[in-house]
């Protein structure tokens, strides 16, 4: 199996165990060096029939302790700058440590201010395919993860460092399941092959090797288990949080207008990742509908472009579209709040989304939100309490929505603040932390029993 795999390259020296300092995957090079001094050393190095007999024997598990105070290790590949996944990392390890737990980051690669979580670097000199990439990754991070009471991974390829460790070295597993976007909604041939690589990575590692699922959406669970048949009693539904302290109605956006020379016009926000799938597409559509109506409508498009965005820019055929439209680029994270108070509604026409951490954010500020009605968006945002959701890829009704709520501003204020109590209630970063220490003393009781 895959782990065994990853224990044998480490039994056979390809890395480095030495603790406290972050040294690399040796290439496969070091093992004719290695077999060289063995051959002079009086110890015959184990053959690789005795180390698989080795990974057979019964393993045995450490006796049941105290969950007050656990050390975790949460394992993300790459953290990247204002993504979902990152916020969501941040913000629970934050409430983690504050409950008196002592939480560390294993990742490749970190584009995001942790504030100051502690955080390890898993270098490794694997590279090219994604096969080699992420066997190198597990190899390492394997090595590096010592002494703790649980692994918390997040995507792929993490789940194979939390396979391997649960596996080999015995630490309970939690994965936190946010879902992949379908393949189909991606133009770009090689991201394309990338959610293949991990998707078949990953929900055959889900079956074995992981005590619990968390799943930020009742939508993904009933995916969990109607698509890829794992046991619903195996996963537990915690939705992210919002920061009350930071989103809320309070917050000021002239800033913000002042910048952008919007004055005093309605402001049509999409905040989120310029991907296909976040459908940035079919709100530049719905736009010539729009201004027909309401010709003084101005679009704040912020985000920073990753995938597939070549062709937003060409897609503004008139000049009145392009006077109308103003693309932000990377907003950073300080700004991010006052940039939902300098907007009048929120638009977010995503195709596929496993929660919506930032229709949320905009309620929490007080803002309606537009929004398409399928996967996990009926979840944050209540139909014509909090906002309106509209037909999957219909521009022309997202533009009606747009329209009839824009035609309307006390309707518009009086759904923003049911979004606010509504957020309030339903969507806690403390909540989400609470339940997730549970689910942690949920996944240790289990590994225990099967050991």
């Amino acid at each position: 199996t895959y782990p065994q795999l990853i224990s044998v390259f480490l039994r056979f020296g390809l890395v480095d165990r030495e603790d406290g300092r972050d040294r690399a995957v040796r290439p496969l090079g070091h093992q004719k060096q290695w077999i060289s001094k063995a051959r002079s050393h009086p110890l015959k190095p184990p053959s690789l029939g005795s180390e698989l007999k080795r990974l057979h024997k019964p393993r045995i598990c450490h006796s049941t302790r105290e969950l007050d105070g656990l050390k975790i290790a949460i394992v993300r590949t790459t953290l990247h700058r204002g993504s979902g996944q990152a916020v969501h990392i941040k913000e629970i390890g934050r409430r983690l440590v504050q409950r008196g737990h002592e939480v560390t980051i294993f990742a490749r690669e970190v584009f995001e201010d942790l504030d100051s979580l502690p955080s390890r670097r898993v270098s490794s000199s694997f590279d090219g395919v994604p096969f080699i990439r992420h066997l190198g990754f597990t190899m390492k991070a394997g090595v590096l993860i010592q002494g703790y009471d649980l692994v918390h991974t997040q995507y792929h390829p993490d789940i194979f460092v939390g396979n391997y460790l649960h596996s080999i070295k015995n630490i309970p597993h939690v994965f936190t399941y946010h879902g992949f976007a379908p393949i189909r909604l991606w133009v770009n041939p090689m991201q394309k092959l990338k959610m293949i690589d991990h998707k078949a990575g990953t929900f055959p590692s889900l079956r074995a090797g992981v005590d619990q699922i968390i799943s930020v959406s009742e939508f993904l669970k009933n995916e969990l288990t109607s698509r890829f048949m794992i046991r619903p009693e195996k996963i537990q539904v915690i939705y992210n949080g919002v920061d009350p302290e930071r989103f809320r109605p309070e917050v000021n956006g002239e800033e913000m207008r002042k910048r952008y020379g919007l004055a005093h016009r309605p402001v049509v926000l999409f905040l989120g990742r310029l991907a296909p799938y976040k459908g940035i597409q079919y709100l530049i559509k719905a736009i010539p509908s729009i201004l027909k109506q309401i010709p003084e409508a101005i679009f704040l498009i912020a985000g920073s472009a990753r995938y597939d965005t070549a062709r937003i820019g060409s897609m503004l055929a008139t000049a009145s579209m392009r006077r109308a439209v103003i693309f932000t680029d990377f907003v950073p994270e300080s700004e991010v709040p006052k940039i939902y108070a300098a907007c009048d509604l929120f638009c977010y026409p995503s195709l596929w989304e496993g929660f919506g951490l930032t229709p949320a954010e905009a309620q929490a500020c007080g803002k309606p939100v537009v929004a398409f009605r399928h996967c996990a968006l009926p979840e944050v945002v209540a139909h014509g309490e909090t906002g309106i959701l509209v037909k999957p890829g219909d521009h022309e009704e997202l533009a009606n929505a747009v329209v009839e709520l824009l035609s309307d501003p006390a309707r518009m204020v009086e759904m923003g603040r049911r979004g606010h109590r509504r957020v309030k209630r339903l969507f806690s970063w403390d909540v989400a932390a609470d339940r997730t220490v549970s689910v942690y003393e949920r996944a240790i009781s289990i590994h225990g029993m099967q050991c």
